[in-house]
């Protein structure tokens, strides 16, 4: 069996690609039909799992909303505020701007934080034993201060911290909603290998990096729960995406297993978990305020963003009323059960198709290019101006006129595949046809104060020729 380069396979959250070079995208969901879930397969269930945990959990929606909404909203007030002397924003010391500046760096700090903590990955991959042991975990706050409208608003963000040995330059990190999103797919790769649902590659899990795919076991280990099925840990990692505060949530989970829960959670581990540990969640005040943003953007002429807006709102809307009615719906294709493992394929992947047809598969990117598996809706069009204006809003960090990111334009391609799509001095009047880029641009309020300073340096330049 071929063996697929895992470095070039990665999910992008609140971005809604997968990357899949070497992947016969043709037939990349035949499977559902045909009962045939090769390795290739496997990792495409692996990456859409984290697709489902970004639309369909609230920390998954409220990162987008923090990181999309909230920059997208900031960028467009400081544009009003000071027109192209507002960017980059790294170097913006107005002091009317001042509030934003500070509101826009802070959120980049917490997605940062949620994300999974790539220091202790390369630390982890040079130490003797590529792996580390757990001394303590230790509930801890963080102090915070938000800064809004004027008003300063002090309190705290509730971490896991978690002590360890066995690294030279690492001693402590934060357990985050990154490694747990990782923990909930990890553990569906064992599922398929041990219900003999794939034919995985068994290589593919034991060469995995201890973190942060193997460091579940070891967690689940420091708490007395030793060989713990795939199945367990499946429908712990997924309850404790679906809290408010998931590391938060993770924890009080073993410490309750740790402390004679655990047989109970055998027996039934969705009354365990639902009777025990459900907290109610701010997904609706979430849901209410990307909606709320996708109207505003809606009245002020920008169509194309709420449009974008809107088709992700529905699928996070949709995701909480199936939710509502069953908590675990998003994981009942790992609650089925057969005699027989062809019957137990055939169920799994009709419960899997149940939540396919509902929620499209992401973009995919491969030979850099994007590929959709749904043309019938808007999907492909809302995605790739989503990702347009990504790519603006890390780009005025430290530019003043935004240009497509080397890293990001080396990778990548959008749909229309102008490569001269950043190109400022081509820049031209309104209407824009077929550029994602230009069309983002003009969405976010900066195309047109591009163009008057276009227009400033080109009359600059006839008034130094006719002198």
């Amino acid at each position: 069996m071929e063996e697929i380069d895992l470095t070039k396979i990665k999910y992008y959250p609140d971005r809604f690609y997968i990357c899949l070079d070497g992947f016969d995208i043709q037939n990349l969901t035949t499977f559902i039909t045909d009962l045939n879930i090769g390795q290739q397969q496997s990792i495409f269930i692996h990456e859409y799992y984290h697709y489902l945990t970004n639309i369909a959990t609230l920390p998954g929606i409220r990162q987008f909303a923090l990181n999309f909404c909230d920059r997208f909203k900031a960028t467009t007030i400081l544009t009003v505020a000071e027109g192209l002397d507002a960017f980059p924003i790294n170097s913006n010391t107005h002091e009317k701007c001042k509030e934003l500046v500070q509101y826009w760096k802070g959120v980049i700090d917490l997605l940062e934080e949620d994300d999974i903590d790539y220091k202790v990955v390369e630390e982890t991959e040079k130490s003797a034993n590529k792996k580390f042991t757990i001394a303590s975990v230790e509930k801890i706050v963080k102090p915070m201060e938000v800064v809004i409208e004027g008003n300063v608003t002090n309190g705290g963000r509730n971490l896991i911290n978690i002590s360890i040995t066995g690294l030279i330059g690492i001693q402590s990190f934060n357990l985050t909603f990154g490694v747990i999103d990782e923990f909930l797919s990890s553990s569906i790769d064992e599922y398929l290998f041990e219900n003999d649902l794939s034919d995985i590659n068994p290589s593919m899990l034991s060469n995995r990096p201890f973190y942060p795919y193997c460091f579940f076991d070891e967690l689940l280990s420091f708490y007395g729960i030793r060989r713990p099925s795939a199945f367990e840990k499946i429908v712990i990692a997924y309850f404790s995406l679906n809290s408010p505060n998931p590391p938060i949530t993770l924890i009080n989970i073993l410490e309750k297993l740790q402390d004679g829960g655990y047989d109970e959670f055998q027996k039934s581990p969705e009354n365990f978990l639902m009777s025990n540990f459900l907290e109610a969640s701010q997904y609706n005040e979430v849901l209410d305020y990307i909606k709320s943003f996708a109207d505003q953007c809606s009245d002020q002429g920008r169509v194309h963003i709420a449009q974008a807006l809107y088709y992700y709102y529905d699928k996070f809307y949709l995701a909480q009323k199936l939710k509502e009615k069953d908590f675990f719906f998003f994981i009942r294709p790992f609650f089925v059960n057969a005699e027989d493992t062809l019957r137990m394929k055939q169920r799994f992947l009709l419960a899997l198709s149940r939540i396919i047809n509902l929620f499209t598969p992401p973009l995919i990117l491969k030979d850099k290019q994007f590929f959709y598996i749904d043309k019938l809706t808007s999907f492909g069009e809302s995605t790739a101006l989503i990702l347009a204006t990504y790519e603006i809003l890390e780009s005025i960090k430290t530019n003043q006129i935004a240009k497509r990111p080397a890293h990001l334009k080396a990778k990548y391609s959008f749909p229309d595949r102008d490569p001269d799509c950043d190109t400022f001095e081509l820049f031209t009047p309104p209407p824009i046809y077929g550029t994602v880029f230009r069309l983002a641009l003009n969405e976010i309020g900066l195309y047109g104060t591009y163009l008057q300073e276009l227009e400033k340096r080109n009359q600059n330049k006839e008034n130094d020729s006719t002198d």
